[in-house]
């Protein structure tokens, strides 16, 4: 089942209760409200509005405008597992829906475990990768070769080496239960959602501190706490915070990827469209433009037909006008045979008859 809100209804909303009992009652964050009434044109009332009211005042309260009162600006699922309702949501309300659906699957183990048991060939390669390390970091003058030996990016202290490993292991083997894959791409695995890739780390969150008796100085120091990321640069990252860890979050991460996932692929297949049909009205105008010089160049055939034509009928006027003269000799009757057989190859209207 689908909750749906009009304009209307949702003036109405905002002027009846605070924002924080529509976030509780409705799912919507802060942000998304303002945002809402603000592309919708849709006042809102101040904080002293709530405030007049408890003291018995009325406040100001605007009226709402009478364009699109009607109209449907907000949707959500009510229902967990109400698949069909999804193909009506977007944005965040999507998000929540799948995230919702998630939590929801009984095929899925979202719990962490105490203690890594039958890990992920992805985390088995990643132990035997560490062991190698090890061994060779004791040889003097080895080193190891990290670009052939590529494993799955996480970067921790030893203190918090297992919770990492346990962490990651969770969320790979749920990421296939969900359907998804895992893809080497340049030298660094990649979580493959509909066919989109998304590059993915997790690394313990660092502080600085100064070094004793050194001015300038300073040391990155491990603080114990995770941080899980998606994508490069400016992508999500999930950190672990007073109360609630990455553990915690596991439904939330893999429903972020597959939204991601969805609407990438979305937005390629749009593209894709978009530019076969620029392909399609590239090649109209380019045969257009053909046929306009096709078209030019018969046309200057035509004028040059029309010269020549103009020519041999002056010709035979001429000719015609030699053929009264009987005083012509040899030579001259000779000429002018000759060009009356010339004058017939010339002829493209007679030819034509």
């Amino acid at each position: 089942m689908q909750e749906r809100l009009s304009r209307k209804e949702f003036y109405d909303l905002v002027w009846s209760k605070s924002l924080s009992k529509i976030t509780d009652e409705y799912g919507i964050d802060y942000h998304s409200i303002i945002l809402i009434c603000n592309k919708n044109n849709i006042p809102r009332p101040k904080s002293s509005y709530w405030a007049k009211l408890k003291f018995g005042k009325q406040g100001v309260k605007p009226e709402l405008s009478s364009e699109d009162q009607d109209k449907i600006i907000w949707r959500r699922v009510k229902q967990k597992a109400d698949l069909i309702s999804q193909a009506y949501l977007q944005g965040k309300e999507l998000e929540l829906s799948i995230q919702f659906e998630i939590e929801s699957d009984s095929k899925l183990n979202l719990t962490v475990s105490n203690r890594l048991s039958k890990p992920d060939e992805l985390i088995q390669d990643y132990l035997r990768i560490e062991a190698e390390i090890e061994k060779i970091s004791k040889r003097r003058g080895v080193y190891f070769n990290y670009r052939d030996n590529p494993r799955v990016s996480i970067s921790t202290t030893k203190q918090v080496q297992s919770r990492a490993l346990r962490f990651m292991d969770c969320l790979i083997k749920n990421l296939r239960l969900r359907g998804h894959s895992f893809k080497l791409q340049n030298k660094s695995y990649k979580i493959n959602i509909h066919g989109e890739l998304f590059p993915f780390s997790l690394r313990e969150v660092n502080k600085r501190v100064k070094r004793e008796n050194d001015r300038w100085g300073s040391d990155l120091l491990g603080t114990g706490k995770l941080a899980f990321k998606i994508d490069e640069w400016w992508g999500k990252e999930w950190q672990d915070q007073k109360t609630v860890f990455v553990e915690d979050k596991i439904s939330e991460i893999i429903a972020k990827l597959e939204y991601l996932g969805r609407t990438n692929r979305a937005k390629g297949i749009y593209q894709e469209i978009k530019y076969r049909q620029n392909e399609i009205e590239i090649q109209k105008a380019k045969a257009i433009e053909k046929q306009m010089v096709e078209e030019e160049k018969r046309f200057e055939e035509l004028l040059n037909i029309a010269d020549q034509w103009k020519r041999v009928e002056n010709l035979k006027e001429f000719i015609s006008m030699l053929e009264k003269n009987k005083d012509l000799d040899y030579d001259k009757l000779e000429l002018l045979k000759w060009a009356k057989n010339r004058i017939e190859k010339l002829d493209y209207i007679g030819s034509l008859e």
